[in-house]
């Protein structure tokens, strides 16, 4: 007899819910709903900020932070294999002036790497951001 492998079926439709989840979850003032879309071991990194490292660190982080609004999410590439992939893409959103920031309009890109964890949900466990290219007007 043949042996055969057999490879779990990805669904990339799981990752596209996922990150158009993350609109109402980015907009959503409670800390601890925006930390949960983070994995136990989750690295976040952006521009201006210190990587934030853990679920625990980033609702640290998320207590104090700016609450998101006009939040927009667009993956250009996404692939994955069994409980992992990654997507890539533009973020976008506005944010309110604080003592630290003069507010406005918020342009990245990001790269995420999402992991499907044993409860079913896919949570970001890397997610990197950049300055984005500026906009074509």
């Amino acid at each position: 007899m043949a042996a055969t492998t057999e490879k779990a079926h990805f669904d990339e439709s799981e990752i596209v819910t996922t990150l158009q989840s993350l609109v109402s979850i980015l907009e959503d003032p409670d800390p601890r709903r925006r930390a949960d879309a983070y994995t136990q071991d989750a690295t976040f990194v952006m521009p201006g900020a210190p990587p934030v490292h853990g679920r625990e660190e980033m609702l640290q982080r998320l207590e104090t932070g700016t609450v998101l609004r006009s939040v927009t999410v667009t993956p250009h590439n996404i692939e994955g294999s069994d409980d992992l992939a990654y997507a890539e893409g533009l973020f976008t959103c506005v944010t309110d002036p604080t003592d630290a920031n003069p507010g406005g309009p918020v342009r990245l890109v990001f790269l995420m790497v999402l992991r499907k964890e044993s409860d079913g949900v896919w949570r970001i466990a890397r997610e990197f951001l950049s300055p984005g290219a500026p906009s074509v007007h």
